[in-house]
């Protein structure tokens, strides 16, 4: 998980108009959302001696009167939040941009960290190269989708779609997680061909047509200066039937860092979660397909120079840009952290931006219907900056994938990063896992195909 342009994010407002006492500096508490419902939060946000609120994800943070505070402390789901805080001195960061402003966060909130400006300056963060967003006028940064209008999107399961879903085998990716893990895998290290050849031979053993797309990178974001080195992003092609041509992309990146970013040494640097687990569900997806026949072709890739700043997902865009290719590539999923879990909920998210919002409901029905042990949240805000932002960038509805944020991940960017650090790693990616699986069954095969009729072709 890389630092991106100060991590300014696109964080979706409603049209709700400021309230006069999101201007009123007040005790805050820190409420647990999970559970609630979408009439839940609307009966907790409008509580009495509830003066602002802010909505992020797994937890809600909520502006109190002083004479309340005492009850809401009282509640087993709440904590005490920052001390006499006002909604408009809130700048909302990703824990991603902590490496280029370390300046400590008043708390985090379901993930995500927050700061303390005068107000002033908080509204000149919007949009802007300055770390962090304001808050949205209506509070909502993320939404665990089961408190949304999202809820209850399970639909009946497709047969071929859950006989597909059924051959993701989380020990499996555990296993090249593991395998990822053991090689030192900075963009600078010398040893980053060993991973790419790794991967090469793994996408070759999954029935993928195979190859790299190679780029330079230079050191401009390492604050020291080093060789330029010529990288690759290693791929496996599954070509499609009726539409070849057009393709879906499915990407995670597989270098790794420590505190250093541009540490080629032989200093550790395992990048388990960050991001052995995305590289190994890509590959686990291609396995999954290997055996299911595709309309559309799937195009399975693992970008390196991600930690020096998106540097192989931006050369492989820029290329497909020059190449007149961009208007093939039809959907782009990104995954990146997918493998650490705080509690049995098992939140998870799915990022885009605000022109692909609608993607939000397709892996929401995906995840109700295939991966129920999940707890998705729901953003249109692309703060956390990863390998699918030049894909959004270029109007592909892209989206990320991943747990419930870098903050929650105590070994984010350390040698720690290790696969015994992970907690329910298994059971939280291999959510992921069969709910991007599902949405890929939907977006890849042609819908008269998914009849029972096809499954012969399903093994």
């Amino acid at each position: 998980m890389a630092w991106l342009g100060c991590c300014l994010g696109a964080i979706a407002s409603g049209a709700v108009i400021a309230k006069p006492m999101h201007s009123v500096a007040s005790p805050t508490v820190i409420v647990d959302a999970h559970g609630l419902g979408e009439q839940g939060v609307r009966d907790l946000t409008d509580a009495e001696g509830v003066l602002w609120h802010a909505e992020f994800g797994s937890e809600l943070l909520l502006g109190v009167q002083d004479a309340s505070l005492p009850s809401w402390l009282a509640r087993d789901d709440a904590r005490a939040g920052p001390a006499r805080l006002a909604f408009d001195e809130i700048v909302v960061r990703d824990h991603v941009c902590t490496v280029h402003s370390p300046e400590t966060p008043l708390a985090v909130v379901g993930g995500y960290q927050i700061l303390r400006r005068p107000p002033a300056l908080v509204r000149a963060t919007k949009g802007a190269a300055i770390i962090g967003e304001p808050l949205p006028e209506d509070g909502v940064v993320a939404r665990l989708a089961a408190n949304s209008a999202l809820a209850n999107q399970a639909k009946g399961a497709n047969p071929t779609t859950a006989r597909i879903v059924a051959k993701v085998d989380a020990a499996r990716w555990f296993e090249d997680v593991s395998g990822l893990a053991a090689i030192n895998r900075n963009s600078f290290s010398d040893e980053l061909p060993h991973a790419r050849d790794w991967l090469l031979q793994r996408l070759s053993d999954a029935g993928l047509q195979t190859g790299t797309h190679s780029y330079t990178l230079n050191s401009s974001s390492c604050g020291t200066s080093l060789p330029d080195r010529t990288l690759d992003n290693p791929w496996g092609f599954k070509r499609g039937g009726r539409r070849a041509d057009e393709w879906i992309v499915i990407g995670g990146h597989y270098d790794s860092r420590n505190a250093v970013r541009c540490d080629g040494v032989s200093n550790v640097q395992p990048g388990a979660n960050d991001n052995a687990s995305g590289c190994a569900g890509a590959l686990e997806l291609a396995r999954v397909f290997r055996n299911v026949p595709t309309e559309r072709s799937l195009l399975f890739i693992c970008f390196s120079g991600e930690e020096q700043g998106l540097v192989g997902s931006l050369r492989y865009v820029q290329d497909l840009i020059a190449e007149g290719r961009m208007a093939q590539i039809k959907h782009m999923i990104n995954l990146d952290m997918i493998g650490h879990a705080v509690s049995d909920n098992l939140d998870a998210r799915v990022e885009t931006n605000n022109a692909q919002e609608a993607l939000l409901a397709v892996y929401a029905t995906a995840a109700a219907t295939y991966a129920p042990e999940l707890n998705l949240i729901t953003s249109a805000a692309t703060q956390a900056y990863s390998d699918h932002w030049y894909f959004l960038s270029q109007g592909v509805p892209a989206v990320f994938t991943w747990e419930n944020g870098a903050g929650i991940y105590p070994q984010y960017h350390s040698v720690g990063d290790l696969p015994t650090a992970m907690l329910r790693a298994e059971a939280v990616a291999g959510g992921i896992l069969k709910m991007d699986t599902a949405v890929l069954v939907d977006q890849a095969i042609a819908s008269d195909l998914l009849i029972d009729n096809f499954e012969g072709a399903v093994h």
